[in-house]
């Protein structure tokens, strides 16, 4: 079965947790791939002095690199 990821599906690649951004058909995103934000560990709060206005880095990926990740905790 192939898998047909969506945007906001949690994936997982190497170990490293992702959510996909953006699909195949959308803007800048080839065939059989899909764009994953891996996240920004070098991230921090303004009011920890971060700097605030990044641009997000996001990774176009095949589809066969990832997989589903776990189902995440959510916290309040």
């Amino acid at each position: 079965m192939v898998r047909t990821w969506c945007r906001g599906d949690w994936v997982e690649m190497d170990g490293l947790l992702g959510v996909v951004v953006a699909i195949e058909g959308d803007p800048e995103v080839p065939e059989d791939h899909v764009a994953v934000w891996f996240g920004d560990p070098r991230g921090k709060r303004l009011s920890q002095g971060g700097i605030g206005g990044q641009r997000p880095e996001v990774w176009t990926v095949p589809v066969d690199c990832i997989v589903a990740a776990a189902r995440p905790i959510y916290r309040h």
